[in-house]
């Protein structure tokens, strides 16, 4: 054995094995190394929980677990959740040959893989040696999530001189940093000079990666038309040429691409928001919400589900529902909530719960309950810092129809930088977003406008149907809106009653109830109210 049993004695291990016998015959061989506190679980859901209750110093997982998630899905899930303890090692086994990472190494990549059949010799032999790996490299992974990109480039030059053995580990962490340091042309000419010595994919990879930052797009693309040809690298090049087709403006390309990577791998979660995404960019909005739908019915209740997809099609569906007429509108909106209510208890942890509440919170300042809308607010103001993107504007599309121009431009400023951060790691498509949705919102500050203007104008002119028409579009945009609410309240106490309007009277009564008015507002809506049918005040 390279390390002593003492030392695996003072270790937690978490084992995931979908396969009774073999996840006994393993844990034997663990106990055989020197393990004593072992945690075996048959799935990835199992072993998540497991890992939210205590820190794992060692992680062993079979990359096939069954229907659930695989390894380096389970790997992936636990990374996005913080639930990796920092210096832990991941090992992942399996009967085939796994494909592995080219390139990220620097973001975290599982440490070793095994294959099967093996002896708690081998196993003992390949757990030592990454966790050994991880000590020697551990100052590098540090300074460059400090962002002390100088720092992390001393200690790669470190490890090359004492220990050789890792030199070439080293120099791929070194090209990493450059790149993350923004200094492309170090990196470029580092990756150019380890293929001078020997074509490795990641280092092949690593130099388009480093075009890109330089701009030179027409050479990075042709060299990841070439590396797509290549089995061993075909999914790593066709998401680097989405990035660049997303830095172009190709959204028809970036879509493609996206399209054919979730061909190799169909329960990637990112690459599904991304499909979606890009269906709503490219003005396929029909297309998107069917997307999302699918989505839900293939997963939901599976180790796949996720939220985003509940999120994405109520978004999709209130957006319709404050364009719709009187008939689609309420169909539309009993379909937002209902999608909302749907989303598993287990996806309402963390931040999950506060995006819901977002959009939960839209809904009900829609149907004028003001006060349970506010609540809901309250309770998101402690976590907006950490929203993701998608709910960063979710929260700022709903302070637009609060009337709060304020707060909707600071949202917008925190959601462009974090697009830009994003963008940065990779996620080419978050700029586009804002983009898009800063441009969604101008269209839709336009449209309020004309149509508040129109309402008022037709109030006046006496022409009660069409001024009923142009108000109602503009409350269902903005309805805390005070002016235009006790407008639309005018027009509904002048027009023959229809219980049609009943929820349509409700929604702009509850909200001027629920609002800080002024005097002359507060008197202005007694008269209103009391000219009023019954039928709107039941």
């Amino acid at each position: 054995m390279i390390l002593q049993r003492r030392f695996y004695k003072s270790k937690k291990l978490l084992l995931v094995e979908d396969c009774e016998p073999v996840r006994a015959s393993i844990k034997g061989m663990l106990q055989q190394i020197g393990f004593t506190e072992i945690t075996a679980v048959a799935d990835a859901s199992a072993g998540l929980m497991q890992a939210e209750q205590q820190q794992f110093d060692f992680i062993v997982a079979d990359f096939q677990l069954g229907d659930g998630k695989d390894a380096s899905q389970f790997f992936a899930e636990l990374k996005l959740q913080g639930l990796l303890k920092p210096g832990a090692c991941f090992a992942i086994i399996s009967a085939e040959p796994v494909r592995q990472p080219v390139h990220g190494v620097l973001g975290g990549q599982p440490d070793c893989y095994l294959l099967k059949p093996f002896s708690f010799i081998e196993l003992e032999k390949k757990l030592a040696k990454a966790f050994q790996t991880a000590i020697a490299l551990r100052k590098v992974y540090q300074a460059a999530i400090a962002e002390d990109y100088r720092g992390a480039l001393v200690h790669a030059d470190d490890v090359v001189k004492q220990h050789p053995a890792l030199t070439l580990q080293a120099l791929r962490l070194k090209a990493e940093v450059m790149l993350m340091a923004g200094d492309a042309a170090s990196a470029l000419a580092l990756y150019q000079s380890i293929c001078q010595q020997r074509d490795f994919s990641w280092a092949s990879l690593g130099q388009a990666l480093a075009l890109i930052q330089l701009t030179r797009y027409q050479e990075a693309t042709v060299q990841l038309q070439s590396l797509a040809k290549l089995d061993e690298l075909r999914p790593e090049a066709l998401a680097c040429l989405v990035q660049l087709a997303l830095l172009q403006n190709e959204l028809g390309q970036a879509k493609d691409g996206v399209h054919e990577l979730l061909r190799y791998n169909a329960t990637d979660t990112l690459y599904q928001q991304y499909y979606g995404n890009l269906l709503h960019l490219t003005d396929e909005d029909s297309a998107a919400v069917d997307y999302w739908q699918k989505l839900l019915r293939q997963y939901r209740f599976s180790a796949f589900d996720h939220i985003e997809p509940y999120l994405a099609l109520s978004r999709s569906v209130l957006r319709s529902a404050q364009l719709a007429d009187l008939a689609g509108y309420k169909q539309l909106l009993q379909q937002f909530f209902d999608t909302l209510s749907s989303i598993p208890l287990k996806l309402l942890t963390g931040p999950g719960a506060a995006q819901q509440k977002i959009l939960l919170a839209h809904g009900y300042l829609l149907r004028g309950e003001g006060a349970k809308s506010e609540q809901l607010l309250s309770e998101v103001d402690a976590v907006k810092m950490r929203l993701p993107l998608s709910s960063l504007m979710d929260l700022a599309w709903y302070y637009f129809s609060a009337d709060n121009i304020k707060e909707v431009k600071v949202l917008l400023q925190q959601a462009g930088m974090l697009a830009e951060t994003l963008s940065k790691s990779g996620q080419g498509i978050a700029p586009l977003l804002v983009k898009h949705f800063t441009k969604m919102l101008a269209a839709r500050t336009q449209q309020l406008r004309q149509w508040q203007q129109l309402g008022t104008e037709q109030l006046q002119d006496n022409t009660l149907k069409a001024a009923l028409q142009s108000l109602r579009s503009a409350f269902l945009l903005c309805p805390a809106h005070r002016t235009t609410a006790l407008n639309l309240v005018q027009v509904l106490g002048m027009l023959p009653a229809h219980k049609a309007l009943v929820s349509l009277a409700a929604a702009a009564l509850g909200q001027l109830n629920s609002c800080a008015l002024s005097s002359a507002e507060r008197s202005r809506l007694t008269t209103l109210t009391n000219n009023l049918s019954e039928l709107y005040l039941d």
